[in-house]
This record gives C-alpha cells, structure tokens and sequence, in this order.
C-alpha cells in the first residue's frame, strides 16, 4: 500500500466524525484565549490504531483542559471484538511507525483544516505529535 492509497482510505473514515470535532473546535474556540494544540498519538506498537486530542494551550490551558476533559478527543481507534473501530487501514508493512505517525499528522493536517472555526482570528492553532515539531498558524495544513 503506498501513501495515496492510504490516504483515501482512510480520509473517508475521518471524514465521518467531521460534524461532531467541527462543533467542538467551535466550542473550544469560543472559550480559548490564547491557542489550541492538536494531537495525534500513533499506538506504541504502531501497528495503525491512533489517537487525536485537543489541549488548551497559554494561561488558561489547564482549567479548560479540565473542563472539557474527554471532549478534547476528537478522533479515535479502540480494539474491538473483531478489530480495530472504526476500521481503520493497517500500516503498511514497509512503513516503520515514524513513518506512519507523519502520514497520520499530514492526513488529520488536511482533515482539520477545513474544520478550523475561522474565529477568532487571533487564536493560534498547531498540530503535530508529541516529540515533534508542530505545525504552527491560524489553520493547520
């Protein structure tokens, strides 16, 4: 499987959860005084599952962190019964997990960024992994 075809596996999946992380980035957007921070965290095994949160960032961060606590998850991959829920595709066996982790951080990029509120304007957004350089602007992408 090459990056492409990874891609439009899996942006469909995304996709999906679409109406639901837009109204909580609106949310957040509407309490957050100095920036959001999103996250993807791949498995440590790295074998496909992987995790999207949002965290408060600047003096504020804590308490909102608090406050909107599992809310902040915006997309994630659990084990189920049968597999992985949603279904999403496995790494492809040539990809190490670095490798999969930028795939996933340039996929969810393209995701959010037409999920960004465009209020308010000052609000800094980044997104990334953690260990990473972030990507750092008004819209990630």
């Amino acid at each position: 499987m090459n990056v492409a075809r990874y891609r439009s596996d899996l942006t469909p999946i995304l996709d999906a959860a679409s109406d639901e992380v837009v109204a909580r980035l609106r949310r957040f957007a509407d309490v957050a005084t100095d920036g959001i921070v999103i996250e993807v965290f791949v498995d440590q095994d790295g074998e496909g599952p992987f995790d999207v949160w949002a965290r408060f960032d600047g003096s504020d961060g804590f308490a909102l962190d608090r406050r909107f606590d599992d809310e902040r998850h915006l997309f994630g991959v659990e084990w189920g019964e049968e597999g992985w829920v949603p279904e999403v595709p496995a790494r492809p066996r040539d990809w190490s997990r670095d490798d999969l982790e930028t795939e996933l951080v340039d996929i969810v990029a393209n995701w959010l960024s037409g999920l960004i509120p465009d209020h308010p304007s000052t609000l800094c957004w980044e997104l990334g992994a953690p260990g990473t350089s972030m990507r750092t602007g008004r819209r990630p992408g």
